[in-house]
């Protein structure tokens, strides 16, 4: 499988892409790659270009284009995943494996259990350039979409006014399990909100039954807060189809 890079439109032009010089740096020193070699350059748009790699040098590395085509790797259905901020690692975790099993787009969320309030400039980067590096690793053609930080009462909002179907995830309820729930739309889009360690609290529940967003349960399990969104996500796609090939 060919190594896979997101370049920008611009670093396509004329059947040559030209890459930046951190992913000339690892194509050159860490991969230890050569002229005549094949990659994959992404534009972030949902096109895939192979590349026969061209020149390789201290200065520039470039290829050209020998073939376009559909990105392969995003599935029909999008999801938004409203992840409660948790400790650092467990969130760095759900975007690794989110955006592995496709995730469209994240929205980091303050919560009343949540473990900060606030995020650093430094932390956004670090948490693109996961996202990115999951996008490559996993045959995305999208790197998904971060969001700023946003309070419960915001995110509900947002998820209100874009429309599709919202399931707020919580180890209470009894009522409508998720199964249930997916059989009872056709919704395109899915908004998904995973609580903190410790969970939502009942008013909080409240206040979503105020935006039409259902609680939601996934069984009789007690799941962890990075493990419930990948179950939900998990089965959605299923759902809908989009973990076959065909």
């Amino acid at each position: 499988m060919p190594h896979r890079f997101f370049v920008t439109p611009a670093a396509l032009k004329d059947g040559v892409v030209h890459f930046t010089d951190a992913q000339a740096h690892q194509m050159r020193d860490v991969l230890r790659m050569r002229a005549g070699q094949e990659v994959l350059a992404l534009d972030n748009l949902g096109t895939e270009y192979r590349v026969t790699l061209r020149e390789i040098s201290r200065a520039v590395v470039r290829g050209e284009i020998v073939e376009r085509r559909a990105a392969r790797g995003e599935p029909k259905t999008k999801i938004v995943l409203y992840q409660a901020l948790v400790k650092a690692d467990k969130f760095e975790w759900v975007l690794q494996k989110g955006t592995e099993i496709g995730v469209t787009e994240f929205v980091p969320m303050h919560t009343t259990r949540a473990m900060a309030n606030n995020v650093s400039k430094q932390k956004y980067a670090r948490w693109t350039q996961i996202l990115t590096e999951a996008a490559e690793q996993a045959g995305r053609g999208k790197i998904p979409q971060l969001q700023a930080l946003q309070s419960f009462g915001d995110a509900l909002g947002q998820a209100h006014t874009r429309g599709g179907a919202t399931y707020v995830l919580w180890e209470n309820e009894t009522a409508l399990d998720l199964k249930r729930a997916l059989e009872i739309t056709n919704a395109e889009w899915f908004h998904v909100f995973v609580g903190p360690e410790g969970g939502f609290t009942e008013q909080e529940i409240a206040l979503a039954q105020t935006f039409g967003a259902p609680s939601v349960g996934l069984g009789p399990r007690i799941l962890r807060t990075e493990t419930a969104g990948m179950v939900a996500i998990s089965a959605i796609l299923y759902a809908r189809g989009d973990l076959s090939h065909t």
